[in-house]
């Protein structure tokens, strides 16, 4: 393995170059959508649920949140990916206490399960688009309650976690 550190160790510059950006992306690639169309949507649904218009912009935008929210997810993927090969070619203990090991327990802990539930959510079992193209609108209601309550679960954890994360990671307060 160590040949392999010292041959990948002198682009560690773009490694984290890439992770930032990534990370960027992951942490703001759904802000705008989620804030200004998503929830307004929902927001207005929730006000009148038997008005067919809109549970119909309901449904349009949160199918184009979950197809927007590919982006996030290929970020989340290289943001992992370049994490992990930093930390290897770095060789950082993951139990001595420093900015490093807490921005990867805050990952493992609280980012990869959340971001397993939004994948689920939105690309897998969970995609509203194909659920509703089967039909299935009980199954379709049920998912889309499932989202809902992800987002409003999840949307205070993130609005905390983004801002502690990038301020470890730029400021190294330990």
């Amino acid at each position: 393995m160590e040949p392999l550190q010292a041959a990948i160790s002198p682009y560690y510059f773009w490694i984290k170059a890439i992770h930032v950006i990534s990370a960027a992306l992951w942490s703001f690639s759904t802000a705008v959508a989620y804030a200004y169309y998503l929830k307004p949507a929902i927001r207005s649904w929730q006000r009148r649920p038997d008005d067919p218009r809109r549970r119909a912009r309901r449904d349009e935008f949160m199918e184009r949140f979950d197809r927007g929210a590919l982006f996030e997810h290929v970020a989340l993927v290289l943001m992992v990916a370049t994490a992990l090969l930093m930390i290897w070619i770095r060789d950082v203990d993951l139990l001595v206490w420093s900015f490093i090991p807490f921005l990867f327990w805050l990952g493992v802990v609280v980012i990869l399960p959340m971001e397993a539930v939004d994948i689920w959510l939105a690309h897998l079992g969970g995609n509203k688009a194909r659920i509703r193209a089967t039909g299935d609108m009980e199954r379709h209601e049920q998912v889309m309650g499932w989202h809902l309550t992800f987002l409003r679960i999840t949307e205070p954890i993130v609005l905390v976690l983004i801002p502690v994360a990038f301020f470890v990671a730029i400021l190294k307060p330990f």
